[in-house]
């Protein structure tokens, strides 16, 4: 199957009038040149980081497309810039990979949610995905898993030569008015991506397609949200501030974790799901009329619903070799020997994650604005206050955190540790003692749960299945 897309002129292809530091600047936009896909069948194989769930009995199918074209390059699309980026030159050819898990037209809801992976662990890992899947696969969203980015290419490129050994999205990055284009955010030892942006975008225009022959064909596609997690989240803070003013292609953006300050004077809606343990890490980014931020107490870097997909997903691809078998993405923090186990958090990221997506789905096509930011309060150095137990004020608490079954503490002592997280189940008799009886806390948990779902932070089959887990849990008699 080959499906070539016609281009495209964004909304902002003549002018998009921007208001920067209280004075209006014209910048020109950009015409989208749709990426051309073609459908990946290699009989011998099966994807890397396909989805790690059964899609046919959800009523969904999954393919794997070749994304190919001819990117440009741009100046100030780089961390913390925000400002407009320029178009430094193009006509650099590229062949990424694109996975595209789809619902039948019939039951597709008129969203598609475009994941841009993460590639810190070495290859593509869609995290974001692995903690909201539940909601994104049981409500008909069409859901893109973008490979934009060389680290992710090149491992794909090892682990399976035959399937992937034709892709490349290598380009000069030197800047011809000195410097360079693309600062990798991980440090200066990861590779750059000066193609990173137009790979994103002109693969996600040919998603939007939906003529004859085109992968969503048929499907009546209304809203396209862009989501990326930790270090993609940086990546899509750039595009937010820099690219997405050029191209106008998504209606909404959801950082799951680490997006870094996002311009005020876009009416482009974007939330921030905040995890705590991220919070002391870099200065707190500020919300604004089109930004809300939701800091999320008791939450890990990846929560233990996350990470437990995550575990299955590379474990079935043997793509974390150990020195005598496969490892789990788990596995890989046991030689950290941090301070305390390395247990994730149950604050259920995806949780507030999907209510921040029905939130941005409202706000982009009725807008209705989401609900308002929930932030940590802050000593004058911008650090997270604690109370007396070491837990942070404000925020966004989940029933897990609000009316916990669990203890929550900061790990360390190395960046991994403190990102894993670390929570210890209470005992029956601790649960005893703060609660009283069973059905007192599982009573908590559910008027939590109901006062956040009629606030819109949490959406009521998660309020449910945080009743579900209380239900679970031992007492004493």
């Amino acid at each position: 199957m080959r499906y070539t897309s016609r281009p495209a002129t964004s909304r902002f292809a003549l002018a998009a009038a921007l208001t920067i530091f209280g004075s209006i600047a014209f910048a020109e936009g950009v015409s989208v040149s749709p990426a051309t896909l073609t459908l990946i069948d290699v009989p011998s194989s099966a994807p890397m980081s396909a989805a790690a769930v059964d899609l046919a009995a959800l009523g969904y199918s999954e393919l794997e497309f070749f994304t190919e074209g001819t990117a440009q390059r741009y100046r100030g699309a780089t961390l913390g810039k925000m400002e407009t980026a320029e178009v430094i030159d193009g006509g650099y050819p590229y062949r990424s990979r694109v996975l595209l898990r789809r619902p039948a037209p019939e039951a597709f809801n008129g969203t598609l949610v475009v994941e841009w992976t993460n590639v810190t662990a070495g290859q593509d890992i869609d995290f974001a995905f692995a903690e909201m899947y539940e909601h994104l696969l049981s409500q008909g969203y069409a859901v893109a898993v973008i490979s934009a980015q060389k680290g992710g290419v090149d491992r794909l490129k090892t682990w399976n030569p035959d399937r992937y050994g034709s892709l490349s999205v290598d380009a000069d990055n030197t800047d011809p008015q000195g410097g360079v284009v693309d600062t990798c955010v991980a440090g200066p030892e990861c590779p750059a991506d000066p193609l990173a942006w137009d790979i994103f975008s002109q693969t996600a225009a040919a998603l939007k397609e939906t003529g004859e022959g085109a992968p969503l064909a048929g499907y009546d596609i209304t809203t396209v949200v862009a989501l990326g997690q930790s270090q993609s989240a940086f990546r899509l803070s750039g595009y937010y501030n820099a690219i997405q003013p050029l191209t106008g292609l998504f209606d909404g953006f959801l950082f799951d974790d680490l997006a870094t300050q996002l311009r005020g004077d876009q009416t482009v809606p974007a939330i921030t799901v905040n995890s705590e343990v991220t919070a002391d890490m870099f200065p707190p980014a500020a919300p604004s009329d089109f930004v809300r931020i939701w800091d999320l107490a008791g939450a890990a870097h990846s929560s233990v619903y996350g990470a437990e997909y995550v575990d299955r997903m590379v474990l079935r691809d043997a793509s974390y070799p150990g020195t005598n078998e496969p490892l789990s993405f788990t596995d890989t923090l046991a030689s950290q020997n941090c301070a305390m186990p390395s247990s994730y958090s149950e604050v259920d990221t995806g949780a507030a994650l999907s209510a921040a997506l029905v939130s941005l789905e409202a706000w982009a096509e009725e807008g209705a604005p989401a609900p308002q930011s929930q932030i940590f309060a802050r000593d004058a150095d911008g650090k997270v206050l604690r109370d007396a137990q070491g837990l942070p004020i404000g925020g966004l608490q989940l029933p897990e955190f609000a009316v916990p079954a669990t203890s929550y503490a900061i790990n360390g002592p190395t960046v991994f540790c403190t990102l894993s997280g670390y929570s210890q189940d209470l005992t029956a008799e601790e649960m005893t003692a703060r609660y009283g009886t069973k059905n007192a806390y599982v009573a908590a948990v559910r008027a939590t749960g109901q006062a956040l779902t009629e606030a819109g932070y949490l959406l009521a089959a998660d309020a449910e299945t945080s009743v579900a887990r209380a239900q679970a849990v031992d007492f004493t008699q």
